[in-house]
């Protein structure tokens, strides 16, 4: 039984970072562990000198504090997976129905950031090319075409960029460098690396014109999406103001959205497949009492990424006061083949590298980067740029790591899709084969951190965890899963999977469940 004081530091700690679940968490206090990151212990501890009973008294307390956890009628109704291994002994401390199949949500993009650093390596890059088919005439006129090929580079966006619209900047700039003043041609789009299919199978039907859910192009830019900004008028009853970025010609908007003094703002945001006519619905509202003005951000998906760069592009040129007089079109819609070896490229954008791509996938989850991922993975390797020659790719690269993909079902790169069906234990076995490679620490370095930007940033602080956890978390309606790894108080790593399915009760009841869980992990000790 542990001290008072010991119980007096958990229960304070505990109703400092969970005052919304106290009933909850107040009977936790029992559990014999020290959670807390001013706990002494020492940082010579060595796996080999302790005793065999000693290593499975822990393991037992681990097994029984985790179940204690567990045992909550707030989630007898939904199904939780949970695996651990440790990544020295290669023992599992804790297994709760870990085979069972899942629905990962964003676990799933783990599989293809890993599956891509195997494959393509840490250093690839994507390149972006724009070519000038035709001539310039004397006065400055050039007669002739202007190509811009894709690779799906998903870094033209501000995910990666101070102002991704430098990178069209840059181009147009470089056109007036060689005296171009006006286009008397057409600009063609190449999307042609990736097949034309923008949704893997699974996604809903609802979420099409939601950003999370944006299409995957091989000419993409700004996360295929528009961001309105919204702030209200000075009177109420009157029209919100409203700006779109990247400013475009391409999107159309209509603002029906009234400034209002009641109630909290609400916002309705309707736009029609096919269509990029977007209708903003709703109220706003006009809180005097503060300095600075509300603002609402909404960021709307667009159709067709290609024409939507290609209008991006467009409209810097006119900023130039580059004169164009032509038509904006796919290279899909030609009745002729680009023979690109008979080019040489005007210019290039090249992106970073993919240790750096993987960090924002990661840390801050972008499904829109991950799907061009999974497909640029399909194209390297097997020359097809297809959501289903991606997953072939992930499947090949896991039976390497002794995981059935038969066992499992993958659709998808970023976990969108409720087809996606993987397991706490494969999971956690993937872990332990990225822990053991080459790759381990690139990977490991791609992971969100409590406290730091990410989806972690507001979890687990204040804790001992705070420091000791790097995780992936995913999360869908009933959904909360997050996969990861610990190091313990013996500087033992351990690789983790918490899969929590089904659940009715609030979000954030599930996760304040596994932070504890992980508040847990982090303090074992053999």
């Amino acid at each position: 039984m542990i001290s008072s004081k010991t119980c007096l530091i958990l229960s304070n700690h505990l109703l400092k970072a969970r005052t919304k679940y106290l009933k909850y968490l107040l009977s936790l206090v029992f559990i014999s562990i020290n959670l807390f990151p001013n706990s002494v212990y020492s940082q010579n501890d060595s796996l080999k000198q302790i005793s065999a009973s000693s290593t499975n008294n822990s393991i037992k307390e681990l097994v029984n504090d985790i179940n204690s956890l567990l045992d909550n009628p707030d989630f007898s109704n939904a199904m939780i997976g949970i695996c651990v291994q440790s990544m020295e002994t290669g023992e599992y401390l804790y297994k709760h129905n870990e085979a069972k199949n899942l629905v990962p949500a964003s676990n799933l993009k783990l599989f293809t950031t890993s599956t891509a650093l195997e494959y393509l390596g840490k250093d690839f890059k994507y390149t972006t090319s724009l070519y000038l088919r035709g001539r310039i005439l004397a006065g400055g006129e050039f007669e002739g075409n202007i190509i811009i090929r894709g690779s799906g580079d998903p870094t033209f966006c501000n995910l990666y960029q101070k102002n991704a619209i430098d990178i069209f900047d840059s181009w147009v700039a470089k056109l007036d460098t060689v005296g171009i003043t006006s286009i008397r041609g057409n600009i063609i789009g190449d999307d042609g690396y990736f097949d034309d299919n923008y949704y893997a199978p699974g996604w809903a039907w609802e979420d099409m014109t939601s950003s999370f859910s944006a299409q995957v192009s091989g000419l993409s830019a700004f996360e295929n999406s528009v961001e309105i900004t919204l702030t209200p008028s000075d009177s109420v009853g009157e029209r919100a103001d409203f700006s779109a970025y990247p400013d475009n010609s391409y999107i159309q908007i209509v603002n029906n959205v009234r400034t209002a003094r009641r109630y909290a703002s609400d916002i309705n945001i309707n736009r029609n497949v096919n269509s990029n006519l977007i209708e903003l619905n709703g109220q706003i509202i006009l809180d005097t009492s503060k300095k600075e003005k509300n603002v609402q951000k909404i960021q709307v998906a667009v159709e067709n990424p290609c024409l939507y760069f290609l209008n991006i592009f467009r409209d810097r040129l006119k900023e130039r006061r580059i004169n164009f007089r032509g038509t904006l079109l796919q290279a899909r819609d030609l009745n002729e083949k680009i023979l690109y070896q008979s080019l040489i490229p005007f210019t290039e954008y090249e992106s970073i590298p993919l240790s750096e791509i993987i960090k924002v996938i990661n840390k801050q989850s972008n499904n829109l980067s991950t799907e061009l991922l999974l497909k640029t993975i399909g194209k390297e390797i097997s020359g097809v740029g297809s959501f289903s020659k991606g997953v072939e790719q992930v499947r090949k690269y896991i039976s390497k790591l002794g995981i059935s993909p038969e066992n499992m079902s993958i659709v998808d790169g970023s976990g969108l899709s409720r087809y996606n069906l993987v397991s706490p234990k494969y999971i956690v076995a993937l872990l332990s084969g990225i822990y053991h490679s080459a790759n381990k620490d690139v990977f490991i370095e791609s992971l969100a951190e409590p406290g730091k930007k990410g989806t972690l940033n507001y979890r687990l602080t204040s804790s001992r965890a705070e420091k000791f956890i790097k995780a992936k978390t995913g999360t869908m309606n009933n959904i909360s899963n997050i996969s990861g790894f610990v190091y313990a108080k013996n500087n033992e790593v351990l690789a983790f999977s918490i899969m929590m399915n089904n659940f009715t009760v609030p979000l954030s009841a599930a996760i304040n469940l596994q932070d504890l869980l992980c508040m847990r992990l982090a303090s074992f000790k053999r």
